[in-house]
Protein backbone atom coordinates (compact mmCIF):
# COMPACT_ATOMS: atom_id res chain seq x y z
CA UNK A 1 0.00 0.00 0.00
CA UNK A 2 1.28 3.54 -1.09
CA UNK A 3 1.11 5.62 1.84
CA UNK A 4 1.74 9.36 2.02
CA UNK A 5 1.50 12.39 4.82
CA UNK A 6 0.02 15.44 4.70
CA UNK A 7 1.00 17.39 7.45
CA UNK A 8 0.24 21.07 8.56
CA UNK A 9 -1.44 23.43 11.56
CA UNK A 10 -5.04 23.54 9.24
CA UNK A 11 -6.46 26.37 11.39
CA UNK A 12 -8.72 25.81 9.49
CA UNK A 13 -9.01 23.38 7.45
CA UNK A 14 -9.35 24.61 4.03
CA UNK A 15 -11.27 23.93 0.58
CA UNK A 16 -7.23 24.67 -0.65
CA UNK A 17 -5.87 21.79 1.66
CA UNK A 18 -8.89 19.59 0.75
CA UNK A 19 -7.74 20.54 -3.38
CA UNK A 20 -4.46 19.07 -2.21
CA UNK A 21 -5.81 15.85 -0.56
CA UNK A 22 -7.79 15.09 -3.80
CA UNK A 23 -5.01 15.42 -5.62
CA UNK A 24 -2.69 13.32 -3.55
CA UNK A 25 -5.30 10.54 -3.28
CA UNK A 26 -4.38 10.11 -7.56
CA UNK A 27 -1.54 8.79 -6.51
CA UNK A 28 -1.42 7.28 -2.85
CA UNK A 29 -3.83 4.38 -1.31
CA UNK A 30 -3.48 6.06 2.16
CA UNK A 31 -3.47 9.76 2.89
CA UNK A 32 -2.03 10.34 6.79
CA UNK A 33 -3.51 14.00 7.50
CA UNK A 34 -1.22 15.03 10.71
CA UNK A 35 -2.42 18.33 12.48
CA UNK A 36 0.84 19.71 14.12
CA UNK A 37 1.48 22.78 15.60
CA UNK A 38 3.01 26.22 13.90
CA UNK A 39 5.57 27.19 16.70
CA UNK A 40 5.20 30.92 15.68
CA UNK A 41 1.46 31.03 16.03
CA UNK A 42 -1.20 30.09 18.83
CA UNK A 43 -3.93 28.08 17.13
CA UNK A 44 -8.00 29.51 16.65
CA UNK A 45 -8.96 26.27 17.40
CA UNK A 46 -7.40 23.17 19.50
CA UNK A 47 -5.84 20.23 17.99
CA UNK A 48 -9.13 18.42 18.75
CA UNK A 49 -11.52 20.93 16.86
CA UNK A 50 -8.88 21.15 13.92
CA UNK A 51 -9.12 16.97 13.76
CA UNK A 52 -13.06 17.34 13.87
CA UNK A 53 -13.22 19.80 11.21
CA UNK A 54 -10.52 18.03 8.83
CA UNK A 55 -13.25 14.42 9.63
CA UNK A 56 -16.18 16.30 8.95
CA UNK A 57 -14.97 17.25 5.52
CA UNK A 58 -13.41 14.50 4.65
CA UNK A 59 -16.77 12.67 5.85
CA UNK A 60 -18.99 14.96 3.48
CA UNK A 61 -16.67 14.10 0.16
CA UNK A 62 -16.85 10.80 0.95
CA UNK A 63 -13.38 9.75 1.33
CA UNK A 64 -12.87 9.05 5.04
CA UNK A 65 -12.07 5.34 4.35
CA UNK A 66 -9.39 6.79 2.34
CA UNK A 67 -7.61 8.99 5.37
CA UNK A 68 -5.97 8.28 8.40
CA UNK A 69 -6.43 11.35 10.96
CA UNK A 70 -3.88 11.90 13.52
CA UNK A 71 -1.83 14.53 15.97
CA UNK A 72 1.57 14.71 16.36
CA UNK A 73 3.56 17.85 17.46
CA UNK A 74 6.86 15.97 16.49
CA UNK A 75 9.44 16.29 13.83
CA UNK A 76 7.69 14.99 10.28
CA UNK A 77 10.18 12.56 9.86
CA UNK A 78 9.77 10.59 13.21
CA UNK A 79 5.46 10.74 12.30
CA UNK A 80 7.23 9.09 8.93
CA UNK A 81 8.86 6.45 10.67
CA UNK A 82 5.89 6.15 13.68
CA UNK A 83 3.49 5.80 10.28
CA UNK A 84 5.73 4.15 7.62
CA UNK A 85 4.84 6.56 5.32
CA UNK A 86 7.94 7.81 3.73
CA UNK A 87 6.37 10.34 1.26
CA UNK A 88 5.32 13.58 2.45
CA UNK A 89 3.05 16.17 0.35
CA UNK A 90 3.32 19.65 -0.07
CA UNK A 91 1.20 21.99 -1.34
CA UNK A 92 2.72 25.12 -2.75
CA UNK A 93 0.91 27.92 -4.82
CA UNK A 94 1.56 29.10 -7.96
CA UNK A 95 3.64 32.58 -8.76
CA UNK A 96 4.55 32.84 -4.94
CA UNK A 97 7.82 32.28 -2.64
CA UNK A 98 6.27 28.67 -1.78
CA UNK A 99 8.17 26.45 -3.85
CA UNK A 100 11.87 28.12 -2.63
CA UNK A 101 10.40 27.41 1.58
CA UNK A 102 9.26 23.87 0.49
CA UNK A 103 12.66 22.99 -1.03
CA UNK A 104 14.94 24.40 1.69
CA UNK A 105 12.52 22.45 4.05
CA UNK A 106 12.57 19.06 1.77
CA UNK A 107 16.24 19.39 2.07
CA UNK A 108 16.65 20.03 5.60
CA UNK A 109 14.04 17.25 6.25
CA UNK A 110 15.85 14.52 3.78
CA UNK A 111 18.86 15.34 6.23
CA UNK A 112 17.32 14.45 9.38
CA UNK A 113 15.35 10.95 7.84
CA UNK A 114 19.05 9.78 6.65
CA UNK A 115 20.06 10.29 10.34
CA UNK A 116 17.62 7.82 11.06
CA UNK A 117 17.98 5.50 8.26
CA UNK A 118 15.22 6.48 6.25
CA UNK A 119 14.75 8.02 2.96
CA UNK A 120 11.70 10.67 2.87
CA UNK A 121 10.47 12.25 -0.10
CA UNK A 122 8.62 15.20 -1.10
CA UNK A 123 5.75 15.40 -3.47
CA UNK A 124 4.59 18.82 -4.15
CA UNK A 125 1.62 19.68 -5.50
CA UNK A 126 0.95 23.08 -7.19
CA UNK A 127 -2.19 24.49 -7.17
CA UNK A 128 -3.92 27.81 -8.57
CA UNK A 129 -5.97 28.20 -5.21
CA UNK A 130 -4.87 31.31 -3.12
CA UNK A 131 -7.11 29.87 -0.03
CA UNK A 132 -5.18 30.09 3.40
CA UNK A 133 -5.95 29.74 6.64
CA UNK A 134 -4.70 33.37 7.37
CA UNK A 135 -7.47 34.25 4.60
CA UNK A 136 -10.08 32.57 6.02
CA UNK A 137 -9.15 34.66 9.53
CA UNK A 138 -8.61 37.47 8.06
CA UNK A 139 -11.47 37.46 5.84
CA UNK A 140 -13.80 37.28 8.92
CA UNK A 141 -12.30 39.23 11.00
CA UNK A 142 -13.42 42.13 8.69
CA UNK A 143 -16.54 40.51 8.95
CA UNK A 144 -17.00 38.74 5.26
CA UNK A 145 -18.60 35.64 6.02
CA UNK A 146 -20.13 35.48 3.11
CA UNK A 147 -16.80 35.17 0.90
CA UNK A 148 -15.31 32.43 3.29
CA UNK A 149 -18.45 30.11 2.71
CA UNK A 150 -15.88 29.25 -0.80
CA UNK A 151 -13.28 29.03 0.95
CA UNK A 152 -14.27 26.28 3.43
CA UNK A 153 -16.59 23.23 4.23
CA UNK A 154 -20.42 24.01 5.50
CA UNK A 155 -19.42 22.38 9.14
CA UNK A 156 -15.92 24.51 9.15
CA UNK A 157 -17.98 27.61 8.15
CA UNK A 158 -19.64 27.08 11.34
CA UNK A 159 -17.47 26.22 13.70
CA UNK A 160 -15.90 29.83 12.25
CA UNK A 161 -19.08 31.68 13.21
CA UNK A 162 -19.69 30.09 16.71
CA UNK A 163 -15.97 32.21 16.79
CA UNK A 164 -16.80 34.94 15.01
CA UNK A 165 -20.05 35.77 16.04
CA UNK A 166 -19.91 36.36 19.87
CA UNK A 167 -18.43 40.30 19.41
CA UNK A 168 -21.12 41.19 17.82
CA UNK A 169 -23.11 40.47 21.57
CA UNK A 170 -20.73 42.93 23.01
CA UNK A 171 -20.49 45.54 20.68
CA UNK A 172 -24.00 46.06 19.47
CA UNK A 173 -26.26 43.67 22.69
CA UNK A 174 -26.26 44.96 25.94
CA UNK A 175 -25.34 42.84 29.31
CA UNK A 176 -25.34 43.97 32.69
CA UNK A 177 -22.04 41.25 32.63
CA UNK A 178 -19.95 39.46 30.94
CA UNK A 179 -20.76 35.93 31.94
CA UNK A 180 -24.53 36.70 30.90
CA UNK A 181 -23.23 37.51 27.81
CA UNK A 182 -21.35 34.40 27.22
CA UNK A 183 -23.89 32.15 28.71
CA UNK A 184 -26.80 33.60 26.05
CA UNK A 185 -24.30 33.12 23.37
CA UNK A 186 -24.11 29.20 24.56
CA UNK A 187 -27.86 29.07 24.28
CA UNK A 188 -27.69 30.54 20.70
CA UNK A 189 -24.90 28.35 19.58
CA UNK A 190 -26.22 24.86 21.13
CA UNK A 191 -29.70 25.88 19.29
CA UNK A 192 -28.08 26.73 15.90
CA UNK A 193 -25.52 23.76 15.99
CA UNK A 194 -27.29 20.81 15.05
CA UNK A 195 -28.87 22.43 11.92
CA UNK A 196 -27.64 22.10 8.29
CA UNK A 197 -29.29 25.26 7.07
CA UNK A 198 -31.29 27.27 9.78
CA UNK A 199 -27.81 27.57 11.71
CA UNK A 200 -25.01 30.10 12.43
CA UNK A 201 -23.71 30.27 8.94
CA UNK A 202 -26.82 31.69 8.12
CA UNK A 203 -27.16 34.26 11.05
CA UNK A 204 -23.78 35.20 9.91
CA UNK A 205 -24.77 35.68 6.24
CA UNK A 206 -27.51 37.94 7.07
CA UNK A 207 -24.69 39.98 9.51
CA UNK A 208 -22.07 40.50 6.64
CA UNK A 209 -25.51 41.56 4.04
CA UNK A 210 -26.35 43.91 7.37
CA UNK A 211 -22.74 45.21 6.83
CA UNK A 212 -23.24 46.32 3.20
CA UNK A 213 -26.52 47.51 3.37
CA UNK A 214 -25.54 49.71 6.28
CA UNK A 215 -22.34 50.90 3.91
CA UNK A 216 -24.38 51.58 1.03
CA UNK A 217 -27.77 53.18 3.28
CA UNK A 218 -24.82 55.59 4.95
CA UNK A 219 -21.45 54.94 4.38
CA UNK A 220 -20.18 53.54 6.90
CA UNK A 221 -20.84 50.23 9.30
CA UNK A 222 -22.18 51.04 12.43
CA UNK A 223 -24.80 48.77 13.96
CA UNK A 224 -24.84 50.37 17.36
CA UNK A 225 -28.32 51.81 16.99
CA UNK A 226 -29.56 48.67 15.77
CA UNK A 227 -29.67 46.46 18.25
CA UNK A 228 -32.95 45.41 17.91
CA UNK A 229 -32.83 44.46 14.57
CA UNK A 230 -29.20 42.96 15.46
CA UNK A 231 -30.99 40.68 18.39
CA UNK A 232 -33.76 39.46 16.29
CA UNK A 233 -31.53 38.29 13.36
CA UNK A 234 -30.06 36.14 15.98
CA UNK A 235 -32.83 34.99 17.77
CA UNK A 236 -35.24 34.43 14.58
CA UNK A 237 -34.70 31.13 14.09
CA UNK A 238 -34.13 29.94 17.70
CA UNK A 239 -37.26 27.13 17.29
CA UNK A 240 -36.91 25.83 14.32
CA UNK A 241 -38.24 22.15 12.94
CA UNK A 242 -38.48 21.90 9.27
CA UNK A 243 -41.61 20.16 9.73
CA UNK A 244 -43.31 22.78 11.82
CA UNK A 245 -45.22 26.20 10.18
CA UNK A 246 -45.01 28.13 13.64
CA UNK A 247 -41.07 28.71 13.85
CA UNK A 248 -41.46 32.11 13.99
CA UNK A 249 -44.24 32.65 16.42
CA UNK A 250 -42.57 30.12 18.49
CA UNK A 251 -39.41 32.24 18.13
CA UNK A 252 -40.93 35.44 19.18
CA UNK A 253 -42.40 33.90 22.16
CA UNK A 254 -39.03 32.48 23.29
CA UNK A 255 -37.76 36.14 23.24
CA UNK A 256 -40.04 36.49 26.61
CA UNK A 257 -38.32 33.73 28.25
CA UNK A 258 -35.00 34.96 26.82
CA UNK A 259 -35.60 38.06 28.68
CA UNK A 260 -36.30 36.98 31.45
CA UNK A 261 -32.85 35.03 31.84
CA UNK A 262 -30.38 37.32 30.40
CA UNK A 263 -31.65 40.75 30.31
CA UNK A 264 -34.19 41.23 33.34
CA UNK A 265 -35.91 43.94 30.91
CA UNK A 266 -36.07 44.85 26.92
CA UNK A 267 -37.30 48.39 26.40
CA UNK A 268 -38.82 47.05 22.97
CA UNK A 269 -39.46 43.20 23.16
CA UNK A 270 -42.43 44.22 20.98
CA UNK A 271 -40.57 45.70 18.20
CA UNK A 272 -38.34 42.36 18.28
CA UNK A 273 -40.85 39.68 18.13
CA UNK A 274 -42.28 41.86 15.21
CA UNK A 275 -39.30 41.79 13.27
CA UNK A 276 -38.96 38.07 14.35
CA UNK A 277 -42.21 37.58 12.91
CA UNK A 278 -41.38 39.41 9.57
CA UNK A 279 -39.22 36.65 8.43
CA UNK A 280 -41.99 34.44 7.99
CA UNK A 281 -43.26 35.87 5.06
CA UNK A 282 -46.28 35.35 4.85
CA UNK A 283 -47.04 39.19 4.47
CA UNK A 284 -45.68 42.66 3.03
CA UNK A 285 -43.73 44.52 6.04
CA UNK A 286 -45.40 47.33 7.93
CA UNK A 287 -42.16 49.19 7.96
CA UNK A 288 -38.74 49.76 6.99
CA UNK A 289 -37.18 47.61 9.79
CA UNK A 290 -39.21 44.61 8.99
CA UNK A 291 -38.75 45.02 5.01
CA UNK A 292 -34.72 44.72 5.67
CA UNK A 293 -34.46 41.70 8.05
CA UNK A 294 -37.41 39.72 5.91
CA UNK A 295 -34.76 40.63 2.82
CA UNK A 296 -31.60 39.55 5.05
CA UNK A 297 -33.74 36.02 5.44
CA UNK A 298 -33.99 35.64 2.20
CA UNK A 299 -30.86 37.44 1.06
CA UNK A 300 -29.02 34.34 -0.24
CA UNK A 301 -31.22 33.54 -2.83
CA UNK A 302 -29.44 36.30 -4.61
CA UNK A 303 -26.25 34.78 -4.49
CA UNK A 304 -24.30 35.21 -7.71
CA UNK A 305 -21.74 32.76 -6.02
CA UNK A 306 -22.23 28.89 -7.26
CA UNK A 307 -20.84 27.60 -4.90
CA UNK A 308 -22.71 29.41 -2.37
CA UNK A 309 -26.20 28.22 -4.26
CA UNK A 310 -25.12 24.79 -4.25
CA UNK A 311 -24.22 24.88 -0.55
CA UNK A 312 -27.44 26.70 0.19
CA UNK A 313 -29.69 23.69 -1.95
CA UNK A 314 -27.63 20.67 -0.66
CA UNK A 315 -28.11 22.28 2.97
CA UNK A 316 -31.81 22.70 2.64
CA UNK A 317 -32.04 18.91 1.17
CA UNK A 318 -30.44 17.51 4.80
CA UNK A 319 -32.70 19.55 6.91
CA UNK A 320 -35.39 17.74 4.98
CA UNK A 321 -33.92 14.45 5.55
CA UNK A 322 -36.75 12.52 7.19
CA UNK A 323 -38.87 13.87 3.94
CA UNK A 324 -39.00 11.23 0.79
CA UNK A 325 -37.77 12.08 -2.13
CA UNK A 326 -40.78 12.91 -4.04
CA UNK A 327 -42.51 14.60 -1.51
CA UNK A 328 -39.29 16.71 -1.10
CA UNK A 329 -39.48 17.67 -4.77
CA UNK A 330 -43.13 18.67 -5.35
CA UNK A 331 -42.56 20.87 -1.33
CA UNK A 332 -39.37 22.44 -2.86
CA UNK A 333 -40.66 23.71 -6.02
CA UNK A 334 -44.12 24.76 -4.55
CA UNK A 335 -42.02 26.80 -2.09
CA UNK A 336 -39.66 27.92 -4.64
CA UNK A 337 -42.87 28.83 -7.00
CA UNK A 338 -44.50 31.16 -4.49
CA UNK A 339 -41.60 33.67 -4.70
CA UNK A 340 -41.58 33.53 -8.01
CA UNK A 341 -45.24 34.41 -8.06
CA UNK A 342 -44.38 37.30 -5.85
CA UNK A 343 -44.36 41.03 -7.69
CA UNK A 344 -41.32 41.32 -6.02
CA UNK A 345 -39.15 38.99 -3.92
CA UNK A 346 -37.18 41.74 -2.49
CA UNK A 347 -39.11 44.49 -0.37
CA UNK A 348 -36.30 46.98 0.34
CA UNK A 349 -34.84 48.90 -2.81
CA UNK A 350 -31.12 48.36 -2.54
CA UNK A 351 -32.15 44.52 -2.93
CA UNK A 352 -34.87 45.00 -5.16
CA UNK A 353 -31.95 46.26 -7.49
CA UNK A 354 -28.71 44.58 -6.61
CA UNK A 355 -30.22 40.90 -6.28
CA UNK A 356 -33.91 40.64 -7.30
CA UNK A 357 -33.01 39.44 -11.15
CA UNK A 358 -30.42 36.99 -9.96
CA UNK A 359 -32.32 35.28 -7.22
CA UNK A 360 -35.20 34.88 -9.85
CA UNK A 361 -32.55 32.95 -12.54
CA UNK A 362 -31.15 30.70 -9.22
CA UNK A 363 -34.72 29.83 -7.95
CA UNK A 364 -35.61 29.20 -11.74
CA UNK A 365 -32.51 27.26 -12.23
CA UNK A 366 -33.16 25.33 -9.01
CA UNK A 367 -36.70 24.08 -10.05
CA UNK A 368 -35.82 22.97 -13.21
CA UNK A 369 -32.88 21.10 -11.60
CA UNK A 370 -35.43 19.63 -9.11
CA UNK A 371 -37.60 18.63 -11.68
CA UNK A 372 -34.78 16.99 -13.89
CA UNK A 373 -32.45 15.92 -11.49
CA UNK A 374 -32.54 12.40 -8.84
CA UNK A 375 -33.50 13.72 -5.96
CA UNK A 376 -30.92 11.67 -2.83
Amino acid sequence: MKKAIFTGSFDPFTLGHLGIVLDALQSYDKLIINVGKNSDKLPLFSAEERLKMIEETIREYGLFSKVELMADNGLTVDIALKTKAFTLIRGIRKKSSDLHEELSLAKINADLAKIRGINLEMAFITKDSTISSSTVKGLCQLGEFIAVQDYVAPFVHQKLMEVYLKPYLRYFITFEREETRGAFYGDIINAYRPRAYHNLSHIAYMLNMLHIYQRYLSGNRDLSRLSELVLAIFMHDYVYDSLAPDNEEKSAKALKQIEQSYFHSLANREKIENLILATKHDKLARNDEEALIADLDLSILGTFSETTWQWYCHSIRKEYATVSSEDYRAGRIAILEKFLQRPRIFQTEFFYDKFERQARKNIQEEIARLKTVPII
